[in-house]
C-alpha cells in the first residue's frame, strides 16, 4: 500500500527531541524506501523546505530537501485530479487546512494513506492514516 508522506512526519523524523520518537520516525523511511510505497507530494516539499528554513535556515532546507528527492521515494507532482479532488475535500471539510486535503487528495487518488499524527486528516472520514 502506498504511504503518502505529511510534512509532520518529516519535521519528526529529522526534527524529533525524542530518541525512541526519531528512531521510529527513520525506521519507518527506510521501510517506505526498501519497499519503493513512499510517496512524496511536491507540497509536502514546499512546506518542509519553509518549515526548515525556518529552524535551520536555507542552506539545510535545500540540503533535506535534495536528500528525500534522490532518495528513493515516489515524488508525486500535483496534478489537475489531485487538484480538483483537493479543493472538493476542502469544500466539504472548511476546517482543514487546503494543505492537507491536497495531501488527503493524493492519498485517496493513490489508493494509499497518509503518514502523520495531524488531527486535521482524523477528520476526513473515507482516509486512512498510519503513523510511526
Amino acid at each position: 500500500m502506498k504511504e503518502v508522506l505529511d510534512t509532520r512526519f518529516l519535521i519528526t523524523h529529522f526534527f524529533s527531541s525524542q530518541p525512541h520518537v526519531l528512531e521510529s520516525a527513520r525506521a519507518k523511511l527506510r521501510d517506505l524506501r526498501r519497499t519503493g510505497n513512499g510517496v512524496l507530494p511536491t507540497l509536502v516539499l514546499t512546506e518542509f523546505f519553509d518549515q526548515v528554513c525556518r529552524r535551520a535556515g536555507s542552506r539545510e532546507a535545500a540540503e533535506k530537501c535534495e536528500a528525500l528527492i534522490v532518495s528513493g521515494l515516489s515524488i508525486q507532482a500535483l496534478t489537475s485530479e489531485i487538484a480538483l479532488a483537493g479543493g472538493r475535500i476542502r469544500c466539504n471539510n472548511r476546517d482543514v487546512p487546503i494543505a492537507d486535503c491536497i495531501i488527503a487528495a493524493t492519498a485517496m487518488q493513490l489508493g494509499g494513506r497518509v503518514v502523520t499524527d495531524d488531527p486535521h486528516f482524523s477528520k476526513l472520514k473515507s482516509l486512512r492514516t498510519t503513523w510511526i
